[in-house]
């Protein structure tokens, strides 16, 4: 009876966890690993576990505790806020929301692995910057503001002096001039998208 009990433990659908486990780490594609997740609650676990990428195309159809609990091991996280046919005929006005300060928040103190943030269509203020430099400005690599508003050169010049291993930046931004002579002092920046 015992032994019964731990064949049923080790399988799962007549995959090891250990098969699984390898397996998980080639499924790439969002729709797969969700199909994935939905089979049984051992899979699900797993694909919480071993997730590395989450895009959220709407920044209020989750909350970030609950992306926290679902995927606490998070390397990349793309995060998109007002909708872009709404800003192009200028259907919702400035003010609307879209607010980067909660997300921004959670993934700096939470997020102990995270490397690559993809805001776009958010409103970033400096302190959300100055949040994620000092808690996260150590591991990033990646930012992307990707037709973000809401913060100043002062946050630019956050990003440049503190984020030692940022190696891509992306930042759409009118002042460009400005974002030059901000991006100059950073010795290991091997690309920037303006």
């Amino acid at each position: 009876m015992d032994n019964r009990n731990h064949l049923s433990r080790v399988l799962s659908f007549g995959i090891s966890d250990l098969a699984l486990d390898c397996v998980m780490g080639y499924i790439n594609h969002p729709y797969d690993r969700g199909a994935i997740s939905l089979v049984c609650k051992k899979w699900h676990w797993i694909d919480c576990l071993t997730r590395k990428h989450v895009t959220i195309a709407i920044c209020y159809s989750t909350t970030p505790q609950r992306l926290r609990e679902r995927f606490p091991r998070l390397e990349s996280l793309k995060l998109k806020g007002k909708p872009g046919a709404a800003m192009f005929f200028n259907l919702i006005p400035g003010d609307w929301g879209g607010y980067a300060g909660p997300w921004v928040n959670e993934v700096a103190s939470q997020f102990s692995c995270l490397k690559s943030l993809h805001l776009r269509r958010m409103i970033v203020k400096d302190v959300d910057i100055d949040v994620l430099d000092r808690d996260r400005g150590h591991m990033l690599q990646v930012l992307k503001l990707d037709k973000c508003s809401g913060f100043s050169t002062d946050g630019l010049s956050i990003i440049a002096t503190s984020c030692r291993y940022l190696r891509c930046i992306k930042i759409w931004f009118r002042l460009l001039f400005v974002f030059i002579l901000v991006v100059r002092p950073v010795m290991l920046l091997c690309s920037w998208t303006f």
